[in-house]
């Protein structure tokens, strides 16, 4: 019997020692190719014996950052030196010092690779142009609007380049593409700019399954309330570190604003779908399958519809070890089956 609910990865997940003990030193050359290869067939393994339905890119093997993977591949940017983001992680910040140019394609070799290896879905994630503004320097255009539209078209033809291989593979079901800005709410006087710069990403497009990926925001509703203006078909959402870790809370607080979110989609002629973080991806702590249970339940008891829920991690498992990464996603896996028996 078919699934009520798609589970699905939607970012990274940790690379073995082999490939990120050398990713700096071989990055481009045959064999930085070949452990991305080996790294990614292994990651699929796992995710495969998670149970996983939709397994992304595979973990994003090929990728060391979502903003340097970007910026490292237009002409023009010039990195200054690292900047923490979180967790201990770091990655270069650019400094935009001309006109902006793709030098080549950023996640064309991942997409192909992965096309070879497995049939399930896959979701190839972009980093979006209003967080490619924001974390940039800006010393050539003249506004952050204008820098961010500027992204918009790199990435509109990246997009392009990705939907000609999915095209050329054969392949009947959608592409799926998932614009991650963890910047979208930063600063919610520049609303205008982010929706204008997704719109701007993916408005030429037909046949694209187009998701959002939003993690960390101090206030979703920000958000939301631009849902009718925007073109996404689904918002992939971190809940999980809201939420507290006891099974027995009678509300969970962590998925509360989904009510706001629901208000919305009540009046769309379309409505969207929420990919629901269900397990928070910055602790060890390895949430248990009633705990994911009670956490679906809840956000099935608001939105009503099972064909409006996605079920993943909060955000990518990259920063967790590949064990705990592992763990986290099979008791995923399992507690949505269980939801899914009760209804």
């Amino acid at each position: 019997m078919e699934s009520s609910f798609i589970t699905q990865e939607i970012g990274s997940f940790r690379k073995p020692q082999y490939l990120s003990g050398k990713f700096h030193s071989v990055e481009g050359t045959e064999e930085y190719a070949k452990l991305c290869q080996k790294a990614t067939v292994e990651t699929l393994e796992t995710f495969d014996q998670a149970g996983l339905q939709n397994v992304g890119v595979g973990g994003e093997m090929f990728r060391w950052e979502m903003y340097e993977h970007f910026a490292k591949r237009v002409s023009n940017i010039e990195f200054y030196g690292l900047v923490r983001s979180f967790d201990n992680r770091y990655y270069k910040k650019g400094s935009v010092m001309g006109e902006l140019k793709r030098t080549g394609p950023f996640h064309l070799q991942e997409l192909e690779y992965l096309l070879k290896l497995t049939q399930k879905p896959l979701k190839v994630p972009i980093t979006g142009a209003y967080t490619m503004m924001e974390w940039s320097f800006n010393e050539h255009y003249r506004s952050r609007r204008e820098l961010a539209m500027k992204f918009a078209e790199l990435i509109q033809e990246e997009i392009a380049d990705l939907q000609e291989a999915w095209k050329r593979s054969g392949r009947k079901e959608k592409l799926e593409i998932q614009i991650d800005e963890p910047a979208a709410t930063t600063h919610p006087s520049e609303m205008d700019i982010v929706v204008d710069s997704m719109n701007a990403s993916l408005d030429k497009f037909k046949g694209i399954e187009f998701t959002l990926h939003v993690c960390y925001s101090k206030d979703y509703r920000i958000l939301y309330d631009r849902i009718p203006e925007m073109g996404f078909h689904g918002y992939n959402l971190e809940y999980a570190n809201r939420d507290s870790l006891s099974v027995n809370n009678k509300i969970r607080e962590g998925y509360e604003d989904l009510r706001h979110f629901n208000s919305i989609n009540e009046t769309l002629s379309e409505k969207r779908f929420i990919g629901l973080g269900v397990t928070d991806v910055h602790i060890d702590t390895i949430e248990s399958e009633e705990l994911i249970e009670k956490r679906i339940e809840y956000a099935l008891g608001i939105l009503q519809d099972p064909k409006l829920l996605r079920i993943n991690p909060d955000c990518g498992l990259r920063t967790r070890s590949r064990e705990v990464g592992y763990r986290k996603l099979l008791n995923m896996v399992e507690a949505t089956k269980a939801v899914d028996k009760k209804i």
